[in-house]
């Protein structure tokens, strides 16, 4: 994990993976509240649960921008350099997708994290404010 957080670059896997760990603390903080029943209000718990999938759809956009990033920077690169060996440009592809995969990931789980604890909140009897 280490070295595919190194390889994708640290300016853009390091932010997507503070939003993973805030992303894991936000579904256990939400998990807890629903199933000890400690939302005020639906309204309320609603909101924190979008709160989920919103930091999921950020690391996925902040992943694609890394892409674009990378990309670009390995287009400059060929521009200057002139003629490229085709397995070097490839595995400069490998690498500028990392950051999506990374982001695609988290969104996956933050989508999926928000899918159940809205169900869950769905089967709740809570006042609606």
């Amino acid at each position: 994990m280490i070295d595919f957080i190194k390889n994708g670059g640290l300016i853009f896997t390091l932010p997507l993976t503070l939003m993973l760990l805030i992303n894991i603390v936000m579904v256990a903080r939400s998990a807890s509240f629903l199933f000890a029943n400690k939302f005020s209000s639906k309204k309320a718990a609603k909101k924190e649960i979008d709160y989920i999938r919103y930091l999921g759809v950020f690391a996925l956009a902040f992943g694609l921008f890394g892409q674009i990033i990378a990309l670009y920077e390995a287009f400059e690169s060929i521009e200057n350099w002139g003629n490229v060996d085709s397995d070097l440009l490839f595995a400069g592809f490998k690498v500028s997708t990392i950051t999506t995969l990374y982001g695609l990931g988290i969104f996956i789980l933050s989508y999926l994290s928000w899918l159940l604890l809205k169900i869950k909140l769905n089967a709740l009897n809570i006042k609606t404010k």
